[in-house]
């Protein structure tokens, strides 16, 4: 089983001409609610890429409440870990232009309730797999991996919003997924030389998948065997809940027993297929629609 430990919003997201500057006022268009946080989109990647998965979280009380775990609830995402806590449901406020990149800005509500205590109380155990990210508190985070790893279990640590951790962290944490910009804040917070996979590796003891967008992935295993993937080439329109979606599909695919190798071409292929829609969970491919891009590549 998949669990996934982290947050979940609804996404007020708007088209724009392009993205505002500081002081500059633009007019947008086509605004859109639609279900999200990190957490949420991860575990609904997973669901969709065949897992059992199981969501712990918190939602507000207020009008959005339900629709932020719509989705989940549709898909036979577990919810019995989501609690309602007093209060606004996290939120998301997305914007995204005409190239399709984003700015995002995040409102906590009921996520940063999130408690060490929700994370004791998970029961996981051994060949399951945690996801965790980072727009929970950080001390739920760190014991929710604690938690994980006490119990056998796999832990996949992405890395997003970065936020300074104790090097400790890492000990609990099988698999570091990072874009380059996290990449290089986690090199610099390690005091490393370079941010390669292959140094933050070594300073970790992780496997490392660094997340390049169109330019695709570099990564190095729990062997310490270095690859790279190229990206899929796809027309994008948004690229809201890729990184999401990549992160989904690779715990699904290492808990059935895959390299990581395999799991990451699969992985990447999911997350090329989420910037063909908008949205972050309304994007989300299935396991089907993989294998049918796949297969048209090889035609």
């Amino acid at each position: 089983m998949i669990h996934v430990l982290g947050s979940i919003n609804i996404d007020y997201s708007v088209v724009v001409p392009h993205l505002p500057t500081p002081g500059e006022t633009i007019a947008g268009n086509k605004l859109v609610l639609t279900p999200g946080g990190k957490g949420a989109n991860q575990a609904l990647a997973a669901r969709r890429a065949g897992a059992e998965v199981k969501m712990i979280g918190a939602i507000g009380t207020d009008s959005v409440a339900d629709a932020a775990v719509s989705l989940l609830k549709q898909s036979g995402v577990d919810l019995s870990g989501v609690q309602s806590i007093q209060g606004p449901t996290g939120c998301a406020f997305v914007f995204v232009d005409e190239k399709s990149e984003n700015q995002i800005v995040i409102v906590g509500g009921a996520n940063d309730a999130v408690s060490a205590e929700h994370a004791r109380n998970m029961s996981i155990s051994n060949n399951d797999v945690l996801l965790l990210q980072m727009e929970c508190p950080q001390e739920t985070v760190i014991e929710a991996a604690a938690r994980a790893k006490k119990c056998g279990a796999s832990v996949v640590a992405n890395l997003a919003p970065y936020h300074s951790l104790d090097k400790q962290f890492f000990t609990e944490v099988d698999y570091l997924i990072l874009n380059q910009s996290e990449a290089d804040q986690l090199a610099k917070d390690l005091q490393l030389n370079s941010a390669t996979v292959e140094d933050i590796r070594v300073a970790t003891d992780c496997a490392v998948i660094k997340t390049l967008g169109a330019e695709g992935i570099e990564a190095i295993d729990e062997q310490s065997r270095s690859f790279s993937l190229p990206g899929i080439k796809v027309d994008a329109i948004d690229t809201v809940g890729a990184g999401d979606t990549f992160a989904g599909f690779l715990g699904t695919l290492l808990s059935t027993g895959n390299s990581l190798q395999n799991a990451c071409k699969v992985a990447n292929a999911a997350a090329a297929l989420a910037c063909t829609k908008s949205g972050a969970q309304t994007a989300i491919p299935t396991i089907q629609d993989v294998v049918d891009l796949a297969n048209s590549k090889s035609d």
